[in-house]
């Protein structure tokens, strides 16, 4: 076979191919057999009529087109591996002349992944903001889980005021006309400015329980429902209660109902968690930091194809979201937010090309890859987060897309783990408020609260390094 490679552009590749018209022959002369196992053809048993009644039931052209079909993945196979062709994509076929008793020519193109040039990958020196435990925060937090804990109380002396929470009934008229859906019974309403629609929350203050009251107000030009978008209504709404919320007392029986003895071993058990959370933060944000500067180093032309199938990828996991929530996608399409989720998802699409283009340079000049061994605790782990019975483990393991996902994952994390180890680390003050960036290698969930930068004297996580040199004694 004569194979000759040519690039297109960056990452465009079109293989010439010729295939000897001995091989090309044999493979028609073995589809031609197939297809004669494979049909009831009248006046001969199965797999026994020979080639022109099979070319005279099926046509040439068919039957070529299916032999090629057949030859392809192995030429193709085969060129890619002689050639060390990184393909991105399938090939596309831009050329083809099959005539029996001739050689096969054909030309096939592939988008190939760009090359990367690397610069001093593993002699990082990286500053890296240090996120703190700022003081306040154990009484910050008690203070949330108290209010999350809060009851609510029927009153009945006084007017609504903001904050308060109302059950109420209401019916929706804009031209005078009840809106289609626009009657609740037993609405639990917290009122605070802008919530339902603009302009409603604000009406109640000052009114009673049990009072009958009408609300006028303007839908939003952006409004999630087009049919309403920018039209004036009316509410007929009844009062039915007025709530207000009850925050418990935080002592030691609080901390009961929270599985502790006491107070302090509530306070000690959040400080612990808080601690985590910190030092989680820190690693993520080192992370963080040590992938930007090794893709800052890199020179390297990206795709826009590969930009463009991602962003696809990101806007289709959107689409699911959205219609899952009952809205139309078309209807989603034509509000204000989409473009600008769809912006900031073209950019999010760059950067996750870019840094996977990158950290695959880095796993190839490194020579890495992942074993069964390091795979599987993250399949496991898959399985009991997502109720995988036990007798189903090994469709997971035979899943060869999902095994290849979860291993490149493991890859992902195995390369940003090595380039972090091998960085010089400087940890320097946090000049802004506790951030929360969340990049390469950072996956973690947040539960404390978010505080200003500390002025006062702070409690300091330990710095991943730390974390290393304690595991290893």
């Amino acid at each position: 076979m004569k194979v000759v490679v040519d690039r297109e552009g960056k990452n465009v590749v079109r293989v010439g191919l010729e295939l000897e018209a001995e091989r090309a022959s044999r493979a028609y002369e073995v589809t031609c057999r197939e297809l004669s196992n494979q049909v009831e053809i009248p006046g001969f048993r199965k797999g026994k009529a020979p080639r022109n009644i099979i070319e005279k039931r099926f046509g040439r052209d068919a039957i070529k087109q299916e032999a090629l079909e057949r030859l392809l993945p192995e030429l193709l196979h085969q060129v890619i591996t002689d050639e060390n062709l990184d393909i991105i994509t399938r090939p596309e076929i831009v050329e083809c002349k099959f005539e029996l008793g001739e050689p096969l020519k054909l030309a096939a193109k592939f988008e190939v992944r760009p090359e990367v040039k690397l610069g001093d990958y593993k002699n990082l020196k990286v500053d890296v903001p240090e996120a703190v435990l700022p003081e306040g925060a154990l009484d910050n937090a008690l203070t949330n889980i108290a209010a999350q804990r809060a009851s609510m109380q029927a009153i009945d002396d006084r007017d609504v005021v903001m904050g308060d929470h109302v059950l109420l009934d209401f019916e929706c008229y804009v031209d005078d006309k009840l809106v289609e859906g626009g009657k609740a019974e037993g609405l639990t309403l917290e009122v605070k400015e802008g919530a339902f629609v603009p302009g409603f929350c604000e009406q109640l203050v000052g009114k009673k329980p049990k009072e009958e009251i009408e609300v006028s107000v303007t839908f939003p030009d952006e409004y999630r429902n087009p049919s309403l978008a920018g039209k004036p209504a009316k509410f007929k709404v009844e009062i039915k209660e007025l709530r207000q919320k009850v925050v418990p007392e935080i002592n030691d029986e609080f901390a009961k109902e929270l599985d502790h003895e006491t107070l302090d071993d509530l306070k000690k058990a959040i400080e612990e968690r808080m601690a985590e959370e910190i030092t989680m933060e820190n690693e993520a944000r080192c992370q963080r930091k040590v992938v930007e500067a090794v893709v800052e180093q890199a020179e390297l032309d990206i795709p826009e194809t590969m930009i463009e199938r991602e962003h696809e990828l990101l806007m289709h996991q959107i689409r699911e979201i959205v219609e899952a929530n009952g809205q139309s996608w078309d209807e989603y399409q034509s509000m204000e937010e989409f473009k600008q989720l769809d912006d900031l998802k073209k950019k999010e699409a760059n950067q996750r090309v870019l840094h996977s283009l990158v950290l695959g340079a880095v796993v190839k000049a490194e020579s890495m890859n992942v074993t069964i061994e390091e795979v599987s605790p993250y399949v496991f782990d898959y399985a009991a987060r997502n109720q995988v019975p036990e007798d189903r483990l090994k469709e997971l393991f035979d899943d060869e897309m999902f095994m290849r996902q979860v291993s490149e994952e493991v890859l992902t994390s195995k390369v940003v783990d090595y380039l972090v180890k091998g960085a010089q680390i400087n940890y320097v003050e946090d000049s802004g408020e506790h951030d929360h960036e969340h990049g390469e290698g950072c996956d973690h969930d947040h539960e404390h609260e978010h505080q200003e930068a500390p002025k006062k004297k702070t409690k300091k996580a330990a710095k991943p390094e730390e974390k290393a040199e304690k595991s290893k004694k």
